[in-house]
């Protein structure tokens, strides 16, 4: 896929939306109008809280989980 504001072309592998969305964040971000800005820094808040989310389930567990044991009858 070739990056819409340079000449860079980014490898169509599973990240592949991950990849352009780091790129223009890295090299692009200045250029972008104030719409496709406040549209990256939400997709960027979201990143954050599914990698937080991550996270917390590895170390604390998956909350259904936890409160299904805890309220269960069996």
């Amino acid at each position: 896929m070739k990056c819409n504001y340079c000449e860079k072309i980014l490898s169509d592998d599973a990240d592949l939306v991950l990849n352009y969305f780091y790129h223009i964040e890295l090299d692009h971000y200045d250029s972008l109008d104030n719409e496709d800005k406040m549209m990256h820094d939400i997709r960027k808040k979201m990143l954050q809280s599914k990698e937080n989310y991550e996270l917390k389930k590895k170390n604390v567990g998956d909350s259904d989980l936890i409160f299904n044991t805890k309220n269960s009858e069996i």
